[in-house]
């Protein structure tokens, strides 16, 4: 189902378009709108236009800073954003490889957790790949607003004792304001705005974890614009 969602020819078109806009600086919001328009693209197609397309120049500089060296490293967690992703690949929504060679998703939960048992599932897949990097300090942070936070943070919390693993779960209005304050570490996210601001390597976590513990083959929308570019 997601491959015939992201490899049909308006989809392909539409990348095209929407990566030639994006890379000469057209509003990213109006150009969405009128690509997703004139393909007649469904929601999750549009999503993975506006997560997964960037310019060539901030794709090439993102990728730069990508690392997958994490042993002894102290991580910086952005801990929805992380689990989240992996959440939804769990329950079969459309994830994908962006141009900057980040693992990103069309699942759209907006913090909102409708299977419990899964996302606590995925906490227990992200600890069994951590335990295997060995990772100096985890940061992890997490949304206050979203829906039972606390519970997750004590699970969190049990779950580094319990893999034996240092670090810290917080609990914080606006990760997105902590992360970007911190100067030392990798940080761990798919968050546009965060990556833009921190000078810091990035991880992609999300990824790493799901090629570990399900050998995973994404489509990457890169090849895709590829294929259409020739």
């Amino acid at each position: 189902m997601n491959d015939e969602l992201l490899n049909n020819k308006n989809f392909k078109e539409g990348v095209l378009d929407y990566y030639y806009m994006q890379d000469r600086n057209y509003p990213q919001k109006g150009t969405l709108k009128l690509v997703g328009d004139r393909y007649k693209l469904s929601g999750d197609q549009r999503t993975v236009l506006y997560r997964g397309i960037s310019s060539k120049e901030c794709s090439g500089e993102r990728k730069l800073r990508l690392t997958t060296a994490i042993n002894n490293k102290i991580l910086i967690i952005d801990g929805y954003n992380v689990l989240f992703t992996i959440l939804n690949y769990r329950l079969g929504k459309l994830v994908f490889i962006s141009t900057d060679g980040i693992l990103r998703d069309a699942g759209s939960l907006h913090g909102k957790i409708r299977n419990e048992e899964i996302f606590c599932e995925c906490i227990t897949i992200l600890f069994d790949y951590l335990i295997t990097r060995k990772p100096a300090y985890l940061s992890i942070f997490l949304d206050s607003p979203v829906s039972h936070s606390a519970k997750h943070k004590n699970i969190i919390d049990r779950s580094l004792i319990e893999f034996s693993l240092n670090g810290r779960c917080n609990l914080v209005k606006s990760p997105d304001f902590e992360i970007k304050q911190n100067s030392t570490g990798v940080i761990c996210t798919s968050d546009t705005a965060i990556i833009t601001k921190t000078k810091n390597n990035i991880a992609d976590l999300p990824r790493a974890v799901l090629e570990y513990n399900f050998q995973c083959n994404f489509i990457k929308i890169e090849s895709i614009l590829n294929q259409t570019i020739s």
